[in-house]
């Protein structure tokens, strides 16, 4: 039996539409609730996910706290505390995008941009993508769907230990890849 709100609706409906049909459609959209979006991913769920690395044999680490090691190997990865919330695959779920640090037991560190899916509340690594050795980050945002990485990478001149030029490195996730867009030249912010 439909409720008193549908009912009103129905006679209005019936006396604009003329027709059962349009009155039946308007009474069971009202009937079927939407499903809730799922829950963000938390910041302990993506520190403890499994993530593609190019480090290791099997080609994926299961960071536990945040942290992955291998002492036989001398691989070590950490996730960074910089991370964005916001939707990349356009589902309407909130995904994340991560920052994995990586040293291999040499003088580099190395920084991957991981894209994390939200599936049904759990996290999925998708796609991942090399940003530098030793390029610190200093911001990651999702803005419409695009990830934005302001970061310090090296300029023509540049040491190893030393990078200094600041930019703005725009990703678009597309066919299950990191695709990069564009870079700026410097690290102006441009949302509100």
């Amino acid at each position: 039996m439909a409720s008193a709100g549908c009912r009103a609706r129905n006679f209005g409906l019936a006396a604009v539409a003329g027709g059962l049909v349009a009155t039946i459609s308007a009474c069971a959209a009202e009937d079927v609730p939407m499903p809730p979006p799922p829950p963000e991913l938390s910041a302990a769920s993506l520190r403890s996910a499994v993530y593609a690395s190019q480090h290791v044999e099997e080609g994926e680490i299961r960071l536990v706290q945040g942290a992955y090691r291998d002492t036989a190997r001398r691989v070590s990865v950490f996730f960074l505390p910089e991370y964005a919330v916001g939707d990349i695959d356009s589902d309407g779920a909130p995904d994340a995008a991560v920052v994995l640090a990586t040293t291999t037991g040499g003088s580099g560190t190395f920084l991957d941009l991981a894209l994390v899916l939200n599936r049904d509340g759990q996290p999925v690594n998708a796609a991942t993508r090399f940003l530098g050795d030793r390029v610190p980050v200093d911001r990651i945002r999702i803005v419409e769907g695009e990830v934005q990485v302001d970061l310090t990478m090296h300029g023509p001149a540049d040491p190893m230990c030393c990078p200094s030029l600041e930019v703005t490195r725009r990703f678009r996730y597309e066919s299950a890849e990191v695709v990069e867009i564009g870079t700026r030249a410097d690290s102006a912010d441009d949302t509100p």
